[in-house]
């Protein structure tokens, strides 16, 4: 009877944690995916007024979303030694974080990169 009774009550924290931990990450994973955006950043450096302009231009769960364009100021050196990492952060402020560059070039005059960015806070799986 006791052995009976135990597995009554296993089974029964299984199928009650089943659906709780389903729905966890389910929830999750929605929130990841809602945070991130897949896209392609750009900088470009204007030497006659010394500023940079920059946008991110990709998608959210298959919608467009732009960032930007935003300009500020910026010697040739500066511009030169910047990454992709330096431009996005930069541009996105506190909003977004960088969480992958895929591939960036910077020719002293200009930077594209390829990047994934999240909203820090929402997600919850893989964040920095």
């Amino acid at each position: 009877m006791s052995k009976n009774f135990g597995f009554k009550i296993l089974l029964f924290i299984i199928l009650l944690c089943v659906p709780l931990i389903i729905g966890m990450t389910l929830h999750a994973s929605a929130n990841s995916s809602g945070s991130t955006i897949v896209g392609t950043l750009s900088a470009i450096f204007d030497n006659q007024n010394g500023t940079v302009t920059a946008m991110l231009v990709g998608y959210r769960v298959g919608e467009p979303v732009i960032i930007g364009p935003f300009t500020w100021t910026s010697s040739v050196l500066e511009f030169a030694h910047a990454k992709a990492e330096d431009i996005g952060n930069t541009l996105c402020g506190k909003d977004y974080v960088i969480k992958r560059v895929t591939k960036s070039i910077n020719t002293g005059k200009e930077i594209v990169a390829e990047v994934v960015i999240v909203e820090p806070g929402l997600s919850i799986l893989g964040g920095r």
